[in-house]
């Protein structure tokens, strides 16, 4: 019989996860099928009680559920319970458990990507939401030394939120929130490392916000160091107007895609217990944005 996998969230649109997940599928010879379900958020409940009662082998979660879909589920593996997302959920004969792949799938795309060592470092992450709270742990797991969160002022709460619930777990850590409007104040020369976990630069966001973002790496805007790194979690576009700029000041540069291909891969093990082919997930997801594009 054959096994049924997935992706949530809304909107979905063309998820790259799918041809990914696809990709590995066919090159293992396994039978398994992997589906996109772009569920309302009224819908969440009933879909994930359809999930349970359809015996669907496992799912990945994406914006805006990583966190909505958590009380829906029995368990939550500790490491996503203390980031406070899940992004993959393991069915076992019934049973749902919560994962977090993202923070590994970011440390190990950003090392192969630019060699960047954590231990030590200063970050500024824009945003609060999952994929802001997986980055920020496994960068504080892997011992960054300062992390600042920076969300915009009406959504400021989120940040401190973060940053409070962040602070018992790494209590050697100065971690801080801010509203992104007061970014100029920073000692910009200090940090190591900048990621935009917000969705500003995927499609159909809006020019102004876009604007805004990519303009705090304006030559003249803020003094950066020309070693610091600038990471954007989004991976369709691969390179963002965030990215674009930053490459165009010389700055080193991480895309989402790398980190796509392996949490991926992580949820491909939690499901099947076999190691899939990073490369073919890689070539697929590439191949994917190019049509997209």
């Amino acid at each position: 019989m054959t096994s049924l996998l997935g992706v949530v969230g809304h909107p979905l649109g063309h998820s790259l996860s799918v041809p990914m997940h696809m990709a590995s599928i066919f090159t293992l010879g396994i039978d398994y099928v992997y589906l996109s379900f772009d569920i309302l958020p009224e819908d969440l409940s009933a879909a994930v009680a359809g999930f349970r009662i359809e015996g669907v082998k496992g799912i990945n979660v994406t914006i805006p559920y990583k966190e909505a879909i958590m009380p829906y589920l029995d368990s939550i593996d500790e490491h996503a319970r203390i980031i406070g997302a899940v992004n993959t959920v393991n069915n076992d004969n019934g049973k749902l458990k919560g994962y977090n792949t993202d923070g590994i799938g970011y440390i190990m795309s950003l090392k192969e990507q630019t060699g960047f060592s954590p231990l030590g470092k200063c970050v500024l992450i824009l945003g609060a939401g999952g994929a802001a709270r997986a980055v920020a742990f496994s960068l504080l797991e892997a011992g960054i030394g300062k992390l600042i969160i920076a969300n915009r002022s009406v959504e400021l709460n989120m940040a401190e939120k973060l940053a409070s619930h962040i602070k018992p777990h790494f209590p050697g850590v100065h971690v801080q929130a801010m509203p992104v409007e007061h970014l100029p104040s920073l000692p910009f020369q200090e940090l190591d490392l900048i990621v935009n976990a917000t969705p500003v630069g995927m499609k159909h966001t809006k020019q102004q916000e876009i604007k805004e973002l990519s303009g705090l790496l304006q030559p003249g805007h803020l003094l950066l160091r020309s070693d610091t790194v600038i990471s954007d979690v989004i991976y369709n576009p691969a390179e963002t107007p965030l990215l674009k700029t930053a490459r165009l000041a010389g700055l080193k540069t991480h895309n989402g895609v790398t980190m796509l291909v392996y949490q991926g891969a992580e949820s491909f093990k939690l499901w099947t217990g076999i190691e899939p082919p990073i490369e073919v997930m890689r070539r697929a997801v590439l191949h994917a944005l190019e049509e997209v594009h």
